[in-house]
C-alpha cells in the first residue's frame, strides 16, 4: 500500500486493526474482471472515513422485505421497527453497550401472507453479531421479550455455551432461530435518504450474488443451507456521501466490518479477503472494525 493510501487510512486505522486482529489484504482492492459500473454522474466524496461510526455492542435488525424506506426508517409510530428502537435507546447504556436499531431487506414468507407482518404490527429481528432471530415478535411484546432474549444471548456468549436458549415458556408466541449463515452481508439502499445509495446498493448487490453463486455460497430467500452468505439492504447507516457502504458480520470469528467507497470492481476482493479470508481489509476504505468474542452455536 502506497504512501498516499496510507495517509487516507491515517495511522488510527493500522492501530486499531493492530489492537483488534486485523489484518491488511494481500491483494489489490480493484478486480479488473467486473463490467459493472456506477454512473458517471455520481459524485462520491473523498476525504478521511474511518471513525466515521462508533463502535456498538448489539445490532437489531428488523426484516421488512423492502429496499427504501420512510426518511426515519425506524421513527414510524405503531411499527415494530419504531419499538425495537425505542427499546434500543432505551437500554443502550447496559454492560451490552450501545445498540443499533435498523430495518432491513430481509423476508420472510409470513410478510406476504400475515396481516399483522404486512401491516408491521409483528415481524422477525435479527439480532447481530449473535446470528439468532427472534421470530414472531410483536409490538406489545417488544420490552419483555427484547429485554430477556438479548441479555441471555450475551451471557451465553461470555460462558462459550455451545447454544443459546432457543425457549421461553413465559413468551409462547415467539420463535428463537439460530442463523447458520457464516456470514452477513449489508449494504445501504436508503434512497429516501440519499440517491447515491439507492443507485450503489444494488448494483454491488447483483454483482455480489452472482459471484457468491459462482461459489456455492449464495443463500436467497428460503434457502436455509448452513454456511452460506446472505447479502441484504438496510437504510441509512451514515455518510452516504461515501458510498457504497458495506457492512460485514463474520460468525465463527466475531468480526464485524465496516467499508466504504466501495464500487462493483470491489466486489470480488471483498467477498475473497474479507468474508473468505477471515477480515482482511484496506485501511483506506475502512469506517469501522470491531472485534466481538466468538459465538460457539
Amino acid at each position: 500500500m502506497g504512501l498516499l493510501n496510507w495517509i487516507a487510512g491515517g495511522p488510527d486505522v493500522h492501530k486499531k486493526m493492530a489492537d483488534t486482529g486485523f489484518d491488511s489484504a494481500t491483494c489489490d482492492f480493484d478486480c479488473g474482471s467486473c463490467h459493472s459500473e456506477f454512473p458517471k454522474s455520481l459524485k462520491i466524496e473523498q476525504g478521511t472515513i474511518f471513525g466515521s461510526t462508533k463502535d456498538y455492542g448489539v445490532h437489531l435488525m428488523v426484516a421488512t422485505g423492502k429496499t427504501d424506506w420512510p426518511h426515519d426508517a425506524t421513527g414510524v409510530s405503531h411499527t415494530l421497527a419504531h419499538a425495537v428502537a425505542l427499546w434500543a435507546g432505551h437500554n443502550s447504556s447496559s454492560e451490552l453497550g450501545p445498540i443499533k436499531t435498523t430495518v432491513s431487506s430481509l423476508c420472510t414468507d409470513e410478510l406476504f401472507t400475515n396481516p399483522e407482518y404486512i401491516s408491521e404490527a409483528r415481524g422477525d429481528v435479527l439480532v447481530l453479531p449473535f446470528f439468532v432471530w427472534i421470530r414472531n415478535l410483536a409490538i406489545s411484546d417488544v420490552k419483555t421479550v427484547m429485554s430477556t432474549v438479548v441479555q441471555d444471548l450475551a451471557s451465553a456468549r461470555k460462558d462459550r455455551l455451545k447454544a443459546p436458549q432457543l425457549s421461553y415458556p413465559q413468551f409462547p408466541d415467539i420463535r428463537l432461530e439460530l442463523d447458520t449463515n457464516r456470514a452477513h452481508i449489508i449494504l445501504c439502499s436508503h434512497r429516501t435518504r440519499d440517491k447515491r445509495c439507492g443507485i450503489t446498493a444494488p448494483i454491488m448487490k447483483k454483482e455480489m450474488e452472482i459471484y457468491l453463486r459462482e461459489q456455492g455460497l449464495l443463500r436467497d430467500h428460503g434457502d436455509p443451507t448452513p454456511g452460506g452468505v446472505k447479502v441484504s439492504f438496510t437504510n441509512h447507516i451514515g455518510q452516504h456521501k461515501f458510498a457504497a457502504n458495506v457492512i460485514i458480520y463474520l460468525r465463527n470469528s466475531g468480526k464485524n466490518i465496516w467499508l466504504a467507497r466501495c464500487t462493483p470492481n470491489n466486489v470480488r476482493p471483498i467477498i475473497d479477503e474479507c468474508v473468505l479470508n477471515d477480515g482482511k481489509v484496506w485501511p483506506d476504505h475502512v469506517r469501522l472494525l470491531q472485534q466481538f468474542e466468538p459465538i460457539d452455536w
